[in-house]
């Protein structure tokens, strides 16, 4: 059995690595817009690079394939910060519910943070060459509702409807007044839509070889669409299956973006006794994004569990990110 899948493995490889060489697809930039839904969310999910679609067991897998959610047990509860690009922060939270036969269900926000901006407007009589017009704010925000549900004892289906919105505050146009002059008026810069998500899940029943698949962001607007196809294995089901108390985790996510190349995203984690963990990860074809790394703790506190997870994002020029979460389940 053994022989069979080393060259499954191979195949596999050489499949990415063609999707991600250089001039496999045109750069498609610049044709989307609502670029906050491409955020990450969840520090586990960050530290394995993003390779989650086939990744189950976190109320985030809402972020990446929405037929996760269908493992998680009783009451989840999912808290994330992080501490972006140029002093920009961003959070999300997940609620999700298991009520058994009928599926789970779940509720998730994002919000981002940009700080504050000041108003200008060019005047040559300044001392400065510009009038200062006070400040303003901007902001982005998602708020979606999810459900999965088992189809068979190894299919899994799932959805989410989310609404979108984005503000990049208000500026003054000149309009014509339907005469030989024309008129200030203030608008708004802002932009909202109805997105959904698909996902499919599919556990082979060999050595936990996990299958997950998902479109993110359909609508009928311009924003992030994204088809994602990911594999998950335990490593030592396969090499080291008397290892109960270890466990080796690899996953690799292919993603097909409305507005780059194909990305490749590769994450392998280490858990011991479910008490810690230790992850890292690797991002192929992004202009910055690279090596990824972070570490997990569970706690067991009477019917209440507890996790920790840090993780950390190396961005080239822009030094490191680094993301933390919270999880509570009952």
């Amino acid at each position: 059995m053994k022989k069979k899948i080393i060259p499954s493995f191979i195949i596999i490889a050489i499949l990415c690595a063609i999707l991600t060489m250089p001039g496999y697809a045109m750069k498609k930039v610049a044709q989307s817009k609502l670029q906050f839904l491409k955020l990450e969310m969840g520090a586990r999910a960050v530290a394995l690079g993003g390779a989650y679609a086939a990744v189950t067991g976190d109320p985030n897998c809402i972020f990446y394939n929405p037929a996760g959610i269908a493992f998680v047990e009783g009451i989840a509860l999912a808290f994330n910060h992080s501490q972006w690009l140029a002093d920009i922060s961003y959070q999300s939270g997940v609620a999700a519910y298991n009520t058994g036969r009928l599926g789970t269900i779940s509720l998730n926000y994002i919000t981002v943070n940009y700080g504050t901006f000041e108003r200008t407007i060019v005047d040559a009589h300044a001392w400065e060459g510009y009038q200062s017009l006070g400040d303003f704010e901007v902001g982005e925000y998602a708020a979606g509702l999810g459900y999965a549900v088992q189809i068979t004892d190894r299919f899994y289906i799932g959805a989410q409807v989310k609404y979108a919105y984005q503000k990049l505050g208000s500026s003054t146009i000149w309009e014509y007044a339907g005469s030989d002059f024309e008129a200030e008026k203030d608008v708004d810069n802002e932009t909202d839509v109805v997105a959904y998500d698909f996902g499919t899940y599919y556990n082979s029943g060999f050595k936990n070889l996990c299958v997950g698949m998902a479109v993110q962001n359909f609508a009928n607007k311009p924003i992030p669409l994204n088809f994602r196809f990911g594999l998950a294995i335990d490593l030592n089901q396969v090499f080291l299956p008397s290892m109960r108390n270890n466990r080796f985790t690899l996953s690799c996510d292919v993603m097909h973006p409305r507005d780059y190349e194909e990305r490749l995203q590769y994450g392998l984690e280490y858990q011991y006794k479910t008490l810690f963990a230790i992850r890292g990860g690797y991002k192929a074809n992004y202009d910055e994004q690279g090596l990824c790394g972070g570490v997990g703790m569970n706690l067991n506190i009477q019917n209440f569990k507890l996790n920790f997870d840090y993780a950390v994002n190396d961005f080239g020029l822009f030094d490191m990110v680094q993301r933390f979460s919270v999880g509570l389940a009952y």
